[in-house]
C-alpha cells in the first residue's frame, strides 16, 4: 500500500506565463521517491508537457470551472469564487486523502483557496509569489500564514506594504513596520531568483543577420503596442526582420494589445510549440514589459545569446545589466526611444555581437539547479522531518 503522503500544486491561470514555468522548473528538482505531487490547474496542457510531469508520480487534473475563477480581483464577487475553488479543492483532498501540503504557484491574491482551506483543515501552505502582491489586509494576512514564501526581490516592497495593511487592521501597534521586517526576515522567507532547466536551455542564436524577437503574452502591460508603434517608425528608415510569439490571455478582464496587425517584415507566432527554434533564428530580443517584476524571457534571450533591448525603468534587468556592454537600453514606454534603439542596434554590429557575447556570460549564473536549491531543500528537509 502507498502511504506516501501527497504534495497538491494549484494553478488557477489559465494561459502559459513566466510563473507556471519557473515554477514547474522548480519542482522538477524535488525529490519523488517519498512523496506524489497532484497538480490542479486551468491549464492542464502546459503541465502535462514539463518535465517535471512526465514523473511517475506526478499526476495533473483539469480545475472545473477554471474560466470562471478568476475573473475578478476584489469585492464579492472576488470573494464568491475564492469560496466556490476552495471546495473544488476540498473534493480533490477529499480524493486523494493524504494530501500533507499545498503550493502556490503565483501569489496570494490568486492562490487564496488554498488559505480558506488552510483555515478548514490545516494543511501546510507553500507559497511562490512572482510579482507584486495587492495592497490587501487578506493578502498580508495569507503571508503570515504561509510555512514557506518563496519570493522574487522585485515583491519584496508590496509583501511588506500588505503584512503592514493587515496588522494595521488588527493592531493598534504603532511601529507596524517592524512587525513586517521580523516576518520577512523569517527563516521561512526566502529571496528567490528565477532559472532556466539544463532540460530547457535554449539553443544558441545565429549571428549571419539581424533578426528582432518578441516574446511575452497580449496583456497590455507587456508592451506589444509600444513595440509596434516604434517598428512602424524605424521600418520608415530601414527594414527590419521581426520574429513575435504571443500568448492570448483567456478569461480575463485585464486590457489586451490586439494581435496579429499589419507590419512589414513581421512574422506572428500565436503560443508556437517551436519556440526555441524561432529564438534561435532571431538575434535581437525585444522586450518592451511595464516594470517587469523578474522577465524570465529576457533570461532565456541572454542564454541564447542574443542581444536584448530592454527599458531603463530600474525593473530587475535594468539594475542588472549594463548598456552597450551586455545589453542596449531605452526609455520606458517610449516609442520613439525604441524606435532609436533598434535602428542603433540592427546598424552597428559590433555592439550587438559584443552584447551577445557577454549574455551568455551572464545567463550562466541564473541555471535553475543552483537558483532553486533552497526550495528542493525545503521540500527534502520537510519530508526528513515529517
Amino acid at each position: 500500500m502507498d502511504n506516501r503522503p501527497i504534495t497538491l500544486i494549484y494553478d488557477p491561470i489559465t494561459f502559459k506565463g513566466g510563473s507556471k514555468v519557473a515554477t514547474s522548473d522548480a519542482l522538477t528538482l524535488c525529490p519523488t521517491t517519498d512523496q506524489k505531487f497532484v497538480v490542479i490547474t486551468a491549464d492542464k496542457q502546459y503541465w502535462e508537457n514539463t518535465e517535471f510531469c512526465q514523473q511517475d508520480d506526478t499526476s495533473v487534473y483539469h480545475l472545473p470551472l477554471a474560466k470562471w475563477l478568476t475573473r475578478h480581483h476584489y469585492g464579492v464577487l472576488y470573494w464568491i469564487e475564492q469560496y466556490v475553488a476552495s471546495l473544488l479543492l476540498l473534493f480533490f483532498i477529499a480524493r486523494f486523502s493524504k494530501v500533507t501540503k499545498l503550493i502556490g504557484a503565483s501569489g496570494p491574491g490568486i492562490d487564496m483557496p488554498l488559505y480558506i482551506v488552510h483555515q478548514w483543515l490545516n494543511i501546510e501552505v507553500i507559497q511562490w509569489v512572482h510579482g507584486n502582491v495587492g495592497c490587501s489586509r487578506s493578502i498580508g494576512r495569507c503571508l503570515t500564514l504561509a510555512s514557506a514564501v518563496f519570493y522574487l526581490p522585485s515583491a519584496k516592497k508590496s509583501m511588506r506594504i500588505a503584512i503592514e495593511h493587515y496588522f494595521k487592521s488588527k493592531t493598534d501597534i504603532e511601529d507596524i513596520s517592524a512587525i513586517a521586517s521580523n516576518y520577512l526576515n523569517c527563516d521561512h522567507y526566502y529571496e528567490t531568483i528565477n532559472g532556466i532547466a539544463a532540460s530547457r536551455w535554449p539553443t544558441r542564436c545565429q549571428t549571419d543577420f539581424p533578426v528582432g524577437f518578441w516574446a511575452a503574452s497580449l496583456l497590455k502591460w507587456k508592451g506589444l503596442d509600444t513595440l509596434i508603434d516604434a517598428m512602424r517608425h524605424a521600418q520608415m528608415i530601414r527594414p527590419l526582420a521581426l520574429n513575435v510569439c504571443f500568448i492570448r490571455p483567456k478569461n480575463t478582464e485585464l486590457p489586451v494589445s490586439k494581435a496579429p496587425v499589419i507590419l512589414k517584415y513581421t512574422t506572428w507566432h500565436q503560443d508556437p510549440d517551436n519556440l526555441d527554434e524561432i529564438r534561435s533564428q532571431s538575434n535581437i530580443f525585444i522586450s518592451t514589459s511595464h516594470s517587469e517584476p523578474f522577465g524570465l524571457s529576457i533570461l532565456e534571450a541572454l542564454a541564447s545569446g542574443m542581444c536584448v533591448l530592454i527599458p531603463e525603468d530600474g525593473s530587475y534587468w535594468d539594475q542588472k545589466l549594463t548598456h552597450n556592454v551586455n545589453c542596449v537600453k531605452y526609455q520606458p514606454n517610449d516609442p520613439n526611444s525604441l524606435c532609436n534603439a533598434l535602428l542603433y542596434t540592427f546598424n552597428q554590429r559590433e555592439v550587438m555581437q559584443q552584447c551577445c557575447q557577454n549574455a551568455l556570460i551572464i545567463a550562466q549564473i541564473y541555471q535553475a539547479e543552483k537558483q532553486y536549491a533552497k526550495f528542493a531543500q525545503y521540500m527534502n528537509s520537510q519530508l526528513v522531518t515529517a
